[in-house]
Formats: C-alpha cells, sequence, structure tokens
C-alpha cells in the first residue's frame, strides 16, 4: 500500500547516504524516486501526504543541482563554492520538510486507524528530526568551519552518527507501519516470508509490540 517503497527509499535516501560526502545526490535522486510512488499510494488512505509528496518532488529536482554542482566542481574548472553552498542549506531545509510531513503524514493515518502506538512515536520523531537539523545548520556556521582539521572531523563525525540513529529510528517506524497497517481486506493475508532472516525478525518485534496484537489495523 506504500510503506514498503517509501521505506526502501527513505533508506536509499537518508540512511544510505551518511558519509558519501559530495555523492549524497546519488542517494536522494534514487531515494526519490521510490518515495514518490510510495507516497503516491499512501496519499489514497491520508490525504496530508500530500506535503511529503511535494517535499519529495523538491528534493530530486534539489538534488539534480546537487548533481550539476558536483559535475561542473569535478570536470570544469568553474568554481561552485557558492553555489554549492546555496544548494546545501536549500537541501537542509527540504529535509526538515520531507521528514517533517512524512511523519505528519504517518501521525494522521495511524489515528485514523487507532494505532496510538505509531502516531506518538511519529510526533516524537518529529523532535529528533528538528534537533538533527538544527546541529546540522549548526556544523555550517563558522564557529564549527573555523576550527582544526582534527576538531571539525570529529563534529562532522557526530553528525554523521546522529543522521544514522535518527533515520535508522525513523526506518524502523515506517517498518512498523508497513507491518502493521493494510487495507481492509488484507488483513488476514499471511506475511510472505523474506529471505533474509532479520527482516522476519522485524516484522515479528513490530507485530508483537503493537497495542493492537494480533489485529492489524484496518485502512478504510
Amino acid at each position: 500500500m506504500g510503506f514498503g517503497l517509501l521505506l526502501i527509499g527513505y533508506m536509499f535516501a537518508f540512511l544510505a547516504t551518511a558519509g558519501l560526502g559530495p555523492y549524497i545526490f546519488a542517494g536522494l535522486l534514487l531515494g526519490s524516486v521510490f518515495m514518490f510512488f510510495g507516497l503516491k499510494e499512501l496519499r489514497k488512505y491520508s490525504p496530508v501526504f500530500i506535503y511529503a509528496l511535494l517535499g519529495d518532488v523538491l528534493l530530486f529536482v534539489c538534488a539534480l543541482f546537487s548533481a550539476s554542482a558536483w559535475a561542473l566542481e569535478s570536470f570544469t574548472s568553474i568554481n561552485t563554492g557558492i553555489y554549492s553552498t546555496v544548494i546545501n542549506f536549500v537541501k537542509i531545509a527540504l529535509c526538515l520538510f520531507f521528514e517533517i510531513s512524512m511523519l505528519y503524514g504517518i501521525a494522521d493515518l495511524s489515528k485514523r486507524v487507532d494505532y496510538p502506538d505509531t502516531r506518538q512515536k511519529a510526533i516524537t520523531n518529529m523532535i529528533y528530526v528538528g534537533v538533527y537539523n538544527a546541529f546540522q545548520i549548526f556544523t555550517l556556521t563558522p564557529i564549527v568551519t573555523s576550527l582544526d582539521g582534527a576538531n571539525k572531523s570529529t563534529t562532522l563525525t557526530i553528525l554523521m552518527i546522529a543522521q544514522v540513529i535518527y533515520t535508522a529510528i525513523n526506518s524502523f517506524l515506517i517498518f512498523k507501519c508497513y507491518a502493521m497497517i493494510c487495507p481492509v481486506g488484507q488483513e488476514d493475508m499471511p506475511y510472505k516470508k523474506s529471505k533474509f532472516a532479520f527482516i522476519n525478525k522485524f516484522r515479528e518485534i513490530g507485530y508483537k509490540d503493537s497495542k493492537v496484537y494480533k489485529q492489524k489495523n484496518l485502512l478504510r
């Protein structure tokens, strides 16, 4: 119904890009495509996903500009300093908008299916997203950019670890939605076993963690 594609795209766009440096645009381009189709499907069940869908399209466009900046820097003698800086700040703003919109959509959908546990976690995760982005903006200020090599590297490493942690938390939330929410008529369908044991284990954890144990949440 959309959560599977959203999860794949989100992990490509946000989790897999940690530490990619100037090649982040590649993960964003690929992830945005998956997320687009996932969000398009989810919009059928909660109209507020339109905001996340809009944010996803804008992120794709921003990733194209990032790719152009990388190409100019790599294959020409053009200095893209200011251009790249502007794109970077725009990307941060769009990522914040997208993730808040996505979590808002999850919270709204969870409310519609009476799944308060996931709704509360979506709201809590909005705080994590805000804190991370505030820290990311801080790393772009002269306070950090003027640091010596070792201290600056340490700060950026902390930023990367923070990104991995909060995106992993969001990914698990999306996975729980994938495991626990389904359209009416599919509630009695058994899970298709995955070839990967850890995926089956995550499904079991997400299923038992629900307050509506042994009863899926239905979308009408």
